[in-house]
């Protein structure tokens, strides 16, 4: 008695894959020709379908075909950048805040300046980084 186990997942026969290509494409171009939806954005949907099914049966199709897994990886890209934008640009603001530049404005030095145009201009302002150690604290 001969048993034929095989580990991990099985390997598509090539005549799955042409009937899997021949069937998308045709649909896929379909309903691009009625819809005038682009290609690439019909394989995007279907990706992301495929995706929820369980055994994804056009996993292996799509990971076969450069052009579609190039479009799956920048998706995927793109989709992790966007979910990370919104926690990165509130670090920035915290950031921005922290070490925020101040303008610091002095009294008018009366032993300079005495005359009324000069008393006008007020006192000396300077800008100031909270970085430094003689910066005065709010």
């Amino acid at each position: 008695m001969k048993f034929d186990f095989q580990f991990g997942k099985k390997k598509s026969s090539i005549f799955r894959y042409a009937i899997i290509g021949v069937i998308l494409t045709s649909v896929v171009t379909g309903i691009s020709q009625c819809t005038h939806i682009p290609e690439e954005q019909i394989y995007d949907i279907v990706d992301q379908v495929q995706r929820k099914i369980p055994g994804k049966p056009l996993n292996d199709w799509i990971i076969n075909d450069p052009i579609l897994l190039d479009r799956r990886i920048k998706g995927d890209v793109n989709r992790a950048i966007d979910a990370v934008n919104p926690e990165y640009n509130r670090i920035i603001s915290e950031y921005d805040k922290k070490y925020e530049q101040k303008y610091i404005e002095y009294p008018i030095d009366k032993s300079v300046c005495y005359t009324d145009e000069c008393k006008k201009l007020g006192g000396e302002i300077r800008i100031c980084a909270p970085w430094v150690a003689d910066c005065p604290k709010e």
